[in-house]
């Protein structure tokens, strides 16, 4: 494994199993089976956090789209692993569910722009009743450092000279340039915090189903059985009492890959609820049934194609262009997505503006929405020159959403006089596109799901549009990106920080360094009588599972 690939925090891939969408449906703008005007109309009235409980819900399981793979913070890459993880450990700083940040685990002093002091709050403890210690933060910072390390957020830490203990209670962490994408990064997975003594001696088996995991967040794991799900409890004596107690006893995290399983334990109860990660082939019907309840957060998430092609077609901007031109937007929202999302303008929509929310309302308003185009698309490929050339996407017909978008895409180009073929792997191995150089080498382009750590848009695409970033996998640089986008995370002043990102994202999009297709909704799914849960992104990085219970 290569450096890069040890480095490589592996985002959302859409991998369910689910989902199933009919080509001509994708592309044509037909609704799905089922689907009518009124369930697949696009949503913009979004929630933030569903009305609060007033009862206790008792026993609770909860789904995601596959079995949990580890509890370890630094090797979560992925919605499952978040999604436990966010109950289980406490970062430094804190995700609100209206994805602000403030104080977590710690709280943290600006001393000067290259110096940030980290001071643990009173009383916070582990689960077993141990408490936390600079050691423990020391340990757990260094751990995702690490270059060499297991985990996937080393390059977070590229503008950090030193992190020392100024006490028992305190960390301070010195910087080579000031850095104001760090703090984000520390409210989400890099900053999680996990008990030194434990991980030491669970050793190579930390995080796995045979040692667990040991953290001071809400939950309590109680227990993990591979093929049965993460068990997790109310931690009883957590130490912060500004967080809510939670309102039931117990929950159980379950993967769940098949809309149908899914779609009836929603509307049993069998299943109390779930954040859609993945387009849900029966969301409009779950939208009408009286014991279900459909919230739709802010667009946080991106929907996209993956470019990374070095050579060949591809790799001439005009022809990603020409291709988001011929791309029948609609047509995949309205089929695949159910509504729930919206054209773009961009890769990074309103649910990631968390800081001078209006100056990138404005960067954003000011790129045309991505509406198809055929005369211009033919055009830009004529004066590529490249008629009748070859692209290779990437595919899995084994997980319907994946296959069912690269589709729209060979459709779309096929319009336009290219030839398109399908490189089609198990839905076990499309994962192998985003952390295997080969195979992401071996094609120019595969779709993905994709998210940053907080809500800075720069927080994607600095992984993808940075040359050596994690996910620039055609090695895509421009000078005036790198400027803009190290700009911004130097700048102090918000509105300043957010136009520097702004006059990124306008080459980025211009350039189609990935193709954007869809903007998607947050959704979360919750049977009748339960509620508090957010809508928002916020349920990847921050203690969701503190808001919920009966209502």
């Amino acid at each position: 494994m290569s450096d890069r690939t040890a480095r490589l925090r592996t985002p959302s891939a859409l991998l369910s199993l689910g989902a199933a969408v009919a080509l001509t449906a994708a592309c044509s703008g037909a609704p799905a089976p089922g689907a009518s005007d009124a369930t697949s109309a696009p949503t913009s009235n979004f929630t933030v956090l569903t009305p609060a409980p007033k009862t206790d819900a008792g026993n609770l399981t909860w789904a995601v789209y596959r079995e949990t793979q580890t509890l370890d913070p630094i090797q979560a890459f992925d919605y499952p692993e978040n999604t436990v993880d966010s109950l289980l450990c406490d970062a430094m700083l804190r995700q609100a569910p209206d994805m602000t940040i403030g104080p977590g685990l710690t709280t943290m002093t600006q001393v000067d722009p290259l110096t940030l002091d980290f001071t643990i709050e009173s009383g916070a403890a582990f689960w077993d009743g141990h408490p936390v210690t600079a050691d423990d933060v020391l340990y757990s910072l260094h751990r995702a450092a690490d270059p060499k390390g297991i985990g996937f957020y080393a390059t977070v830490f590229s503008r950090v000279k030193s992190m020392t203990a100024k006490d028992s209670s305190t960390v301070e962490i010195t910087l080579t340039k000031p850095d104001t994408w760090l703090p984000g990064e520390l409210s989400a997975t890099p900053g999680m915090v996990v008990e030194k003594a434990f991980a030491v001696k669970a050793g190579a088996n930390f995080g796995t189903v045979q040692a667990g995991t040991m953290c001071s967040g809400p939950f309590k794991l109680d227990s993990w059985k591979t093929g049965q799900g993460v068990v997790v409890v109310p931690n009883t004596s957590y130490w912060d009492s500004r967080l809510p107690k939670p309102k039931f006893a117990k929950m159980s995290i379950i993967g769940v890959s098949d809309d149908a399983a899914l779609t009836a334990g929603l509307q049993t109860g069998a299943i109390s609820g779930a954040y859609l990660a993945n387009p849900l082939s029966t969301l409009g019907q779950l939208r009408t049934n009286p014991d279900v309840t459909v919230y739709q957060g802010a667009p946080f998430a991106t929907d996209a194609m993956v470019v990374s092609a070095t050579k060949g077609p591809l790799a001439d901007p005009r022809v990603r262009q020409a291709i988001s031109y011929a791309l029948d937007r609609k047509g995949i929202i309205t089929t695949l997505w159910h509504g729930a999302a919206l054209v773009p303008h961009a890769l990074e929509a309103q649910g990631t503006w968390g800081y001078a929310p209006d100056v990138f309302k404005a960067g954003y308003d000011a790129l045309p929405s991505l509406e198809p185009d055929l005369t211009k698309a033919k055009d830009l490929i004529a004066k590529a020159g490249v008629a009748g050339q070859t692209i290779r996407i990437g595919t899995s017909s084994g997980a319907a959403a994946i296959h069912a978008e690269a589709l729209a895409y060979k459709a779309a180009a096929e319009q336009l006089g290219l030839k398109v073929t399908l490189d089609d792997v198990s839905s076990a191995n499309f994962i192998n596109f985003f952390i295997d150089p080969k195979a992401w080498g071996s094609v120019d382009a595969f779709p993905t799901t994709n998210y940053g750590d907080d809500a800075d848009p720069a927080s994607l695409y600095k992984t993808m549009a940075l040359e050596g970033g994690s996910q620039d996998f055609s090695g895509w640089s421009d000078p005036a990106v790198t400027t803009a986008l190290e700009a911004a995370r130097s700048e102090t002043d918000p509105a300043t920080r957010a136009q520097h990102v702004v006059d990124a994202q306008k080459i980025i999009t211009d350039q189609m360094v990935w193709i954007p297709t869809a903007s998607p909704n947050s959704v979360l799914v919750l049977h009748k009588g339960l509620t508090g849960a957010p809508a928002t992104f916020s349920y990847m990085f921050g203690p969701w599972a503190v808001y919920l219970g009966g209502s």
